[in-house]
């Protein structure tokens, strides 16, 4: 009669021991895949919201869209009307304005409800992208909105990027030298920040992780009025890094915000 031969301990130990290193270098492995077709995705979705918004430039004379005003909306409510609702009609999906990689994104409509009863005036929730205020300008008496003439540079200046819109309280405002309310590059593709131009091409750009300071070690990201601290980024290079007029470019930019132009010493933002 044949005895039934089976595994000793140590071999199933070493299959095991095997299996768990094999796992430990293909996961990282899969994660970056996945995140590279986010990532895809995320461009795709940038594409077809540079291709709305210039088809609004086109029917509107030429001219960008205000980045949001105040209007009473369909309910007889006072609301927020942001780029997001302006472009919309040339959209075909809301969800154009997700990053696949940011399901737990602003909410713009709960924010200006906050301020106002008819909050945002198309109800756009969960917003991963934010945009450059040179380009779409807020309104005021004084200031209409930006002209596409006025883009010297539309290759090199940006529309909508992945960014965080974040609230900079007390010292760290400062010491990143941004506004309440500002948006800063959100490198959530294996650290590459996707963008579109004013030309209605998408590239991604490299950011860096910004060196601590003393005096500002995170940021804070609302998200339906709470608070999430998150470590900042910057991109290092490009023109975003030095503002005309100024002889040497800053270490990083911590916002894609701005239009591009040019001086004596190469390309800057203004």
């Amino acid at each position: 009669m044949m005895s039934k031969k089976g595994f000793t301990l140590i071999e199933l130990l070493v299959v095991i021991a095997i299996i768990a290193i094999l796992a430990a270098i293909l996961f990282p492995v899969f994660a970056q895949a996945r995140e590279k077709a986010r990532q895809t995705q995320c461009v795709s979705n940038l594409r077809n919201s540079a291709t709305a918004v210039l088809m609004y430039a086109q029917d509107y004379d030429e001219t960008m869209p205000m980045s949001f005003y105040y209007m009473v909306g369909t309910n007889n409510l006072p609301c927020a009307m942001t780029m997001l609702s302006l472009v919309a009609p040339y959209l075909k999906n809301k969800d154009v304005y997700r990053c696949p990689s940011e399901p737990d994104a602003y909410d713009v409509d709960a924010e200006f409800k906050a301020l106002i009863p008819g909050g945002e005036c198309g109800g756009f929730t969960k917003i991963g992208y934010s945009y450059n205020y040179g380009v779409f300008l807020t309104t005021r008496v004084d200031r209409p909105a930006l002209p596409l003439s006025s883009v010297v540079l539309a290759a090199e200046t940006t529309m909508i990027s992945d960014a965080d819109l974040v609230l900079f309280e007390g010292n760290c405002r400062a010491a990143m030298n941004l506004r309440q309310g500002d948006a800063p590059v959100r490198p959530r593709h294996n650290e590459m920040v996707n963008a579109n131009y004013v030309d209605g091409h998408t590239k991604t750009i490299k950011a860096v992780q910004r060196p601590t300071l003393t005096d500002c070690n995170y940021i804070i990201r609302r998200v339906v009025n709470v608070d999430v601290q998150r470590n900042p980024y910057c991109v290092a290079q490009g023109p975003y890094t030095r503002k005309c007029g100024e002889s040497t470019p800053r270490a990083c930019a911590f916002e894609l915000d701005g239009l591009v132009e040019e001086d004596t010493l190469g390309k800057c933002f203004q």
